[in-house]
């Protein structure tokens, strides 16, 4: 085990102090076991929570790294449909990054057949129609 030794603001020492009195913990070091766990336990399943990805993302297409932006906007709509409730504004911003990432990548194609599937995920979606109308035009032209 290892020893970590900190020092902590006035105003959260206070409300570790509180916390202790109501009795949430034992003592201050239960208190920072806990703290750390949750941190950690946060960042190591950072990369599978679809609104981060989104995030990640969006950062990455926003430094020029598309294909980087792929992989994560990818990560994020296979994991969707893992969760307990599909958060469908989540799904048609993914959709949405995803075609952007690919018209970037001059790939309009392949954002085209994933505008036709989120189409079957949302039917009466006007923003994933526009989409598609709007590709549809620039194939045409």
């Amino acid at each position: 085990m290892a020893k970590v030794t900190a020092e902590i603001p006035g105003e959260l020492s206070r409300q570790i102090d509180r916390m202790i009195r109501d009795g949430w913990f034992p003592d201050q070091d239960a208190i920072v076991r806990e703290a750390l766990a949750h941190f950690v336990d946060a960042k190591t399943f950072l990369g599978d929570s679809p609104r981060m990805l989104h995030r990640f993302a969006a950062d990455a297409l926003n430094d020029s790294k598309p294909e980087v932006a792929l992989k994560f906007v990818n990560r994020g709509l296979s994991l969707l449909p893992t969760q307990d409730a599909t958060d469908f504004h989540l799904y048609q911003n993914l959709v949405e990054l995803r075609v952007q990432i690919l018209l970037v990548l001059d790939r309009t194609a392949e954002a085209l057949a994933g505008l036709e599937e989120a189409r079957e995920m949302l039917p009466n979606n006007p923003t994933i129609a526009k989409w598609i109308a709007r590709l549809n035009k620039k194939s045409e032209g």
